[in-house]
């Protein structure tokens, strides 16, 4: 009995966190919340008619075409017993027009790994947290927000003077990382 309970407890958090995982041809449409961070996670088809060491050189040259050519900006590192990468880098995010038509810029550091598993290959994108330096609002935000502070569902809930501003920013990191997932996708030919 103990381990029918221990069984069903394990199948349900598994359930619970590979749900949040977007699949080929999908889009990120919510911010997903495991083990307390915001984290992103594509999941692909890796390429059948190569090998696990040529599926890896893929994903290894996307890394580099991506995160290993300024190293000012971004910073990659390979390992091939792991058939990984893991990156951390930032960007600059134009954000939406707010209500009075004004286009703010907030700067986005993340850190995205790409592995393979079984017959996949992954794109996780976690510890994302973002600079802001608008002198009107420095009373409103601190100097680095977190994601899981900011544009989760529970954080858009927050009814303030920067709701606006939370929203826009959460849109403007879903259309990156649908970038990034589409030319993730692109790379592997799906």
């Amino acid at each position: 009995m103990k381990k029918l309970i221990l069984y069903t407890i394990c199948f349900m958090l598994s359930a619970v966190c590979f749900s949040q995982v977007v699949k080929s041809g999908e889009s990120f449409i919510n911010v997903p919340v495991i083990e307390g961070k915001v984290t992103f996670l594509k999941e692909i088809p890796s390429n059948k008619d190569i090998s696990t060491e040529a599926n890896y050189k893929i994903l290894k040259e996307w890394a580099i075409i991506n995160y290993g050519k300024d190293p000012f900006i971004s910073s990659v590192r390979h390992d091939t017993k792991n058939n990984e990468f893991i990156a951390k880098s930032r960007i600059e995010l134009l954000l939406p027009a707010n209500s009075k038509g004004v286009r703010e810029k907030m700067v986005m550091r993340y850190r995205i790994n790409g592995f393979l598993f079984q017959d996949k290959c992954v794109l996780e994108v976690t510890d994302i947290s973002y600079l802001y330096e608008n002198q009107a609002n420095d009373k409103l935000l601190p100097r680095v927000i977190r994601a899981e502070d900011f544009i989760t569902d529970n954080a858009l809930e927050l009814n303030d003077n920067i709701q606006e501003f939370r929203v826009n920013t959460r849109k403007s990191t879903l259309y990156f990382l649908n970038e990034i997932s589409k030319d993730f996708e692109g790379k592997f030919g799906h």
